[in-house]
Order: structure tokens, then sequence, then C-alpha cells
């Protein structure tokens, strides 16, 4: 019995929600794109001489900048690295007071260094991107001001 009931939550966890949270966003998009076209078909009804293209681009939401997108993933990177060496903080502060279960300790420290991966990961993209992107940035700023 009890080998059916994590056989059901395996499947519900690595199957179900992922198609889940796939659907709820392609119906976001979905809904999102109908009410941009019935916005601009009230538009153009009301409004035959209407320019199409600038109405669209005000309707539509402004792109993230480069600098911001860039910034984020220093953000996620800096998280990350913080919770890594919080867990190896935790893991070596637990060994050392001893008493613990070693298979505790590991699962901290594997946390950890899955943590410290991940951050250390945004880094590199980070300072990759930055120097890939460095004259879209210099441009970008020149838009700006």
């Amino acid at each position: 019995m009890i080998a059916y009931t994590s056989i059901i939550i395996s499947l519900g966890i690595c199957v179900v929600l992922p198609v889940l949270i796939v659907w709820l966003i392609m119906r976001k998009q979905t809904n999102d794109t109908n009410k941009r076209t019935e916005i601009i078909l009230a538009a153009l009804e009301k409004n035959p001489n209407l320019h199409i293209e600038e109405f669209i681009k005000q309707l539509n939401p402004p792109k993230k900048s480069l600098k911001k997108e860039l910034l984020e993933k220093l953000l996620c990177a800096c998280v990350f690295i913080a919770i890594g060496i919080s867990f190896l903080g935790v893991g070596f502060w637990i060994d050392y007071k001893g008493g613990s279960d070693p298979k505790d300790i590991y699962q901290i420290y594997f946390i950890s260094i899955l943590s410290l991966g991940i951050g250390i990961s945004f880094l590199i993209v980070y300072f990759i991107s930055k120097r890939m992107l460095a004259k879209e940035l210099e441009s970008e700023e020149k838009e700006q001001k």
C-alpha cells in the first residue's frame, strides 16, 4: 500500500505538476493575446485612421533592459551563494557538535554544494553575458540618455 502511495505522489510531482504549470502559463498568454486583440479591434472601430503600429507599441509592455536582466542574474547568484555558504556553515557546526546522523550531515552538505554550484553558474553567466553584451549595454545606455 505504501509503495503505491509513493508512486502516485512521485508521478503527481514529476508529471502532473509540470504539465499544470505549462498549461497555466499558456492559458495566461492566450488570454493576454485575446485581450490585446479586443482592445486593438475596439480602437480601430472608434478611429479607423489610427496608426496600428504605434498603438501596438504603446499597448505592449516595455521590455526589460539588458542591464536589469544582468543585475537579476547577479542577484540570483548572490542569493544562491549565500544559501550555499549558510548550509555549509550549518553542516560544519552540526559536524563539530557531533551526535547527529552522518546521513543528515551529508544531505546538508549536498544542499550546500548544489546551491553553491547554482550560484557560481549564475555568476559565470553574469560575467560572460556582461562581456559579450558590452556593446549592446553601451548603446542601451546612450538611448536612455
